[in-house]
């Protein structure tokens, strides 16, 4: 009797989990992606983007620059983003910024196009934490101390914070639900955050909005980003294009014919980290 009681339990607990969330969209309508957990294997892809920053100036005159973004992820990992800025006249050259990383390599590649030379950063291999003296006694060799970037960028958003004197505002979230890109479905998010009158010596409430769309079967991939800040304008980044598919090889790989030149990250820590950002400004 109670082995019965367990198994229709077990049934019921599994059929609920099977069921869609109320108010959740169907996926597997619209959707040509296959959703992964982060963890999983990455899925390859090249996406296209256009992205258009407006300024407006004091007097109403408005300031609009163009650009385009390919980013292109395969099966092992490596990422390549190539920017281009688009010309203002027909007689400028387009200028392409290119950045490879490589995680298998530990290497961080970056060119231009026009160009000549390239450069080669290699990472140094993460450390254990049983091979430092730091009284920590874990065995886990997987386990890893905190890298000088993520300490680098806590320090960094401390002396923001103090240099511009502005006080935290817990930001208002908005779900916007799903919507699809590209026959891509993709979760949207709106925060806006607020500037009181005279944090920065305003005269008048500050609103800065941010819209992002998430694909999250692609490593978070963003597909659709909106920022609108009174300070700096307002920025659209939208995906156009999107292929489900591996990367040529000669899209991570440095032009023939340019220059290389060899450079290894610092291994050594986080300089200055404590003594200098970590305080406020005098």
């Amino acid at each position: 009797m109670h082995g019965s009681i367990c198994v229709v339990f077990l049934w019921a607990v599994a059929a609920s989990l099977a069921l869609p969330v109320s108010g959740q969209v169907t996926r597997n309508r619209t959707t040509t992606i296959e959703m992964a957990h982060p963890h999983t294997a990455r899925l390859p892809y090249t996406a296209e983007f256009k992205i258009t920053r407006v300024q407006r100036l004091a007097n109403g005159t408005t300031i609009t620059r163009e650009s385009t973004e390919t980013v292109a992820v395969d099966s092992q990992g490596r990422q390549m983003t190539a920017t281009t800025t688009i010309p203002l006249s027909s007689d400028q050259t387009p200028m392409t910024h290119v950045v490879v990383n490589d995680p298998l390599t530990r290497t961080t590649s970056s060119w231009s196009v026009p160009g000549q030379r390239a450069t080669i950063i290699t990472r140094p291999k993460p450390v254990s934490v049983v091979e430092h003296s730091y009284g920590v006694s874990s065995t886990d060799s997987s386990a890893t101390l905190p890298s000088c970037l993520e300490n680098a960028t806590s320090s960094t958003l401390v002396s923001r914070n103090y240099a511009s004197g502005v006080p935290k505002e817990k930001p208002t979230v908005e779900d916007l639900g799903i919507e699809t890109f590209q026959g891509i479905e993709a979760h949207g998010r709106r925060t806006t955050r607020t500037i009181p009158v005279g944090a920065i010596g305003n005269d008048a409430p500050l609103e800065r909005v941010e819209e992002t769309w998430v694909a999250h079967g692609f490593r978070d991939l963003l597909i659709h980003i909106v920022s609108d800040d009174p300070q700096t304008g307002k920025t659209d980044k939208e995906m156009t294009k999107f292929e489900q598919s591996e990367p040529d090889e000669a899209t991570f790989q440095i032009p023939s014919g340019y220059e290389i030149v060899n450079k290894e990250a610092p291994a050594s820590a986080c300089p200055n980290s404590q003594s200098e950002e970590a305080s406020p400004p005098q």
